[in-house]
């Protein structure tokens, strides 16, 4: 069963587009987030509109949903004046362009902390990773395909050592920080195969959204781990990850952007558990049942692309 969303007309209705659609959506969706840093408070970097170096001339406060150019530009607004400055413009058909973005109200991904808890804090720096380590080659993903989800190797020390490292985004694609996969098989026995960063609000993501975000029209496949993703990135399937075998209210509702949903999870215990929730969560959902004991790690490329049952057009 498909369900269909309600969709706002284009309309006046700003209020319901300044809930149901952020600035960070909007300038992900146009490709404009490149060089921007974020907090959970707000963005900072050069203006996306008229271009330049400035690292600190454009600046979005998430919790308003206002932006400011403080140099050429010298303007800002609301993601209505946003989109009417992107595109040139007027109201009516600012309010079209948001509304074919828009499906339902974003779920904040940082909630404010209570008094006893410190909040997480983003690690926004880019770390240098090696896109041909042996466990990516083991798990067969290409280095081009490393480079561009920022997977690799870390080098180095601290919490990731001995780690292959998973670039984490926001679902409009701030940056978060990194997860790792340990490769040694005696400590990832020990301690538990990957490592996350300290309070990272895991409930509120989905490894992927960012990269697929831009095809949710011809819908999507959600798995378990980053290494799915990986291996249905290299067939030109668009896919997402739990980070776990629970999907949270958050996640529930960034699967709703799309209505052509295919849940494709292990065929272990978990995993049938996992798809058994999922779909009382997610009517809209095609479910692919795997016999039992079944891996999606051990299928060839022509065996998960022939276990899907949608076509996902570039």
């Amino acid at each position: 069963m498909i369900v269909r969303h309600r969709m706002i007309p284009p309309s006046r209705d700003f209020r319901w587009l300044k809930v149901a659609i952020s600035i960070e959506q909007v300038l992900a969706h146009r490709g404009l987030l490149d060089g921007l840093r974020g907090t959970p408070q707000r963005l900072v970097g050069p203006c996306p509109l008229h271009g330049g170096n400035n690292p600190r001339a454009f600046v979005v406060d998430r919790a308003r949903g206002l932006w400011h150019c403080f140099t050429a530009c010298d303007a800002g607004g609301d993601v209505v004046e946003l989109i009417r400055r992107i595109d040139g413009v007027g109201y009516v058909d600012a309010a079209r362009c948001l509304s074919s973005l828009a499906v339902s109200p974003p779920s904040p991904l940082v909630p404010p902390p209570s008094p006893s808890t410190r909040p997480f804090r983003p690690f926004v720096t880019k770390l240098r990773l090696d896109p041909e380590a042996p466990l990516l080659r083991a798990r067969r993903i290409r280095p081009e395909t490393a480079l561009t989800f920022e997977v690799g190797a870390w080098h180095g020390a601290g919490m990731l050592a001995r780690c292959v490292a998973f670039r984490l985004r926001e679902p409009f694609g701030t940056p978060l920080g990194y997860a790792g996969r340990r490769t040694g098989p005696d400590e990832a026995q020990q301690r538990g195969k990957w490592v996350f960063p300290p309070r990272l609000p895991k409930a509120h993501l989905l490894y992927g959204f960012f990269q697929a975000y831009s095809r949710l029209a011809h819908g999507l496949v959600l798995v378990e781990s980053p290494w799915m993703v990986l291996r249905l990135a290299q067939l030109d399937i668009p896919a997402v990850a739990l980070l776990g075998c629970h999907l949270s209210p958050a996640q529930r509702d960034l699967l709703r952007r799309t209505e052509r949903l295919v849940v494709m999870m292990d065929g272990d215990a978990a995993g049938r558990r996992a798809t058994s929730l999922i779909a009382q969560q997610c009517p809209h959902a095609t479910l692919i049942d795997l016999p039992n004991g079944v891996d999606l790690d051990d299928q060839t490329d022509a065996g998960l692309a022939h276990l899907i049952p949608l076509h996902f057009p570039s």
